[in-house]
């Protein structure tokens, strides 16, 4: 699936979809979902790490 950056019209595959200019404003970003699914990503990344350590 493609997802596609709101602010700068840029096409993804959602496998890899990174915001590029994460400290940029965007007024778009609350709705954004590259931003969600980064944001997703990295937060299954941490617990699977935690997870990980605590075993």
């Amino acid at each position: 699936m493609e997802v596609m950056c709101e602010k700068y019209k840029q096409k993804m595959d959602s496998a890899d979809a990174v915001c590029r200019h994460p400290d940029e404003y965007c007024k778009f970003r609350s709705s954004c979902l590259i931003h969600f699914m980064e944001k997703e990503r990295t937060r299954d990344e941490r617990r699977k790490k935690e997870k990980n350590n605590g075993d």
